[in-house]
Formats: structure tokens, sequence, C-alpha cells
């Protein structure tokens, strides 16, 4: 069965790149990428599905409406301080 679909360049030479070593088959790479990409989203909708996760995001939701975490730039900024030594 054919398809047809565009790529960027840095798509389509990493494509190249990953054919040369399969005797420059682009469809082989291109259907592993799909099956892995299946293989990836079924392993996240079990681990989703898990009572352990569910429990932990609705904890991480209630910490964020209770404004108990804080954003990636505010950890990168208190990181760039110099520590304080304690004396």
């Amino acid at each position: 069965m054919r398809r047809q679909f565009v790529l960027d360049k840095q798509s389509d030479a990493l494509l190249e790149r990953l054919a040369a070593s399969r005797a420059g088959n682009r469809s082989y790479v291109i259907r592993e990428a799909i099956s892995l990409y299946a293989s990836l989203e079924d392993r996240l909708e079990k681990i989703e599905a898990t009572p352990g996760f569910q429990r932990q995001m609705r904890q991480t939701a209630t910490d964020i409406d209770a404004g108990q975490v804080i954003t990636h730039a505010q950890l990168k900024s208190q990181l760039k301080k110099p520590a304080r030594r304690k004396r």
C-alpha cells in the first residue's frame, strides 16, 4: 500500500541516515517507527490506567491548585543563586 507524506529537512535527514544501514530501505524504517510508536502508546495507556498513577495525578492537580508547586523557571532561578553557607 502506498502512502505519501511530507517531511521536514531534519526528519528527512534522519530517515536517510537510518535507512543507510538498512540497505537504503526507507519504507522499512517508517514501518518500524510506526510499530515502535504504537507500542509506546500502548504502554503509556496501561501506565495511565493504573490506580497508583491516577492517584499521583490527582495529588499533583491538588498541589497545583493549592499553589504548592513552583514553575520550572522559578526552579532554574533558585538553582543559579549561590548557595548560602550555614555557620
